[in-house]
């Protein structure tokens, strides 16, 4: 694990840095994508500083609302940039908020929109997987096979890597087929094929959240996902020969 960089006297903890890179990556391939869907990059580069910048601000209000009892004890530990006082489900509804209304009032096409915020968010979950990888955070099954990594005194599936793998992989492609999808496909497809990877690659990690009979909690949404993501895609194919079938007037 690596869980510092060292750049002369400064040492810099990987996982907050990644995790900026990552959104900074993404922004970037976002943008790079917009302009070949023939949208001008800025409104990517905007409506991300946007979105993010609210779900900071209201993943950190959701952690105080929440914790209000121990936050009024302590009022200026609200201001204590603490990773963990955070509340995720805040902050995605922020900043889909933010992204909703941006494409509203500038009136910009959302299936495109999403399209290229989709490659984007792939990009930023690859360095994401990454930066668990370095910090040992979200570890898979003991195993003896040869590429295991050593976490916490024992050998591991690389889960980590396995995730940075696919989702690399699932970028690749779509980046490839870009001029071939039509709009709004690139978004499902991406939707579709990292709940694939996640799919696979959860099979291997440790101590997973189950339901039912045993059955990984993760597993089974990114089933569910999957096989919606590619009945809405299997939809986007048909439509145009279901439109032009239709009775002549």
């Amino acid at each position: 694990m690596i869980t510092t960089l060292r750049l002369g006297p400064l040492a810099l903890p990987t996982y907050p840095v990644l995790l900026i890179l990552g959104f900074y990556l993404g922004l970037w391939l976002a943008a790079k994508t917009a302009g070949r869907r023939g949208m001008h990059p800025d409104h990517l580069y905007n409506a991300g500083f946007y979105a993010v910048l609210a779900g900071l601000v209201a993943g950190r209000l959701g952690h105080v609302l929440r914790f209000a009892a121990a936050y009024r004890e302590d009022p200026l530990s609200v201001f204590t940039p603490n990773w963990l006082a955070f509340e995720p489900v805040a902050a995605v509804l922020a900043a889909a908020v933010v992204l909703v209304g941006y494409v509203r009032r500038h009136r910009l096409p959302p299936a495109m929109f999403l399209d290229a915020l989709s490659l984007g968010a792939l990009l930023t979950l690859a360095v994401l997987a990454l930066a668990d990888g370095l910090n040992g955070r979200a570890w898979g099954m003991p195993t003896m096979l040869p590429w295991a990594i050593v976490q916490w005194d024992v050998s591991r599936h690389p889960v980590q890597y396995y995730e940075l793998i696919g989702t690399g992989l699932v970028l690749s492609l779509l980046w490839a087929w870009l001029p071939r999808l039509a709009a709004g496909q690139v978004a499902l497809a991406a939707v579709a094929g990292y709940a694939g990877v996640r799919l696979l690659v959860d099979a291997f990690r440790d101590r997973p959240a189950v339901i039912g009979d045993g059955f990984r909690l993760t597993q089974v949404i990114a089933l569910v996902v999957l096989l919606v993501a590619l009945m809405m895609f299997y939809q986007t194919q048909k439509r145009p020969a279901d439109d032009g079938e239709g009775p002549s007037s």
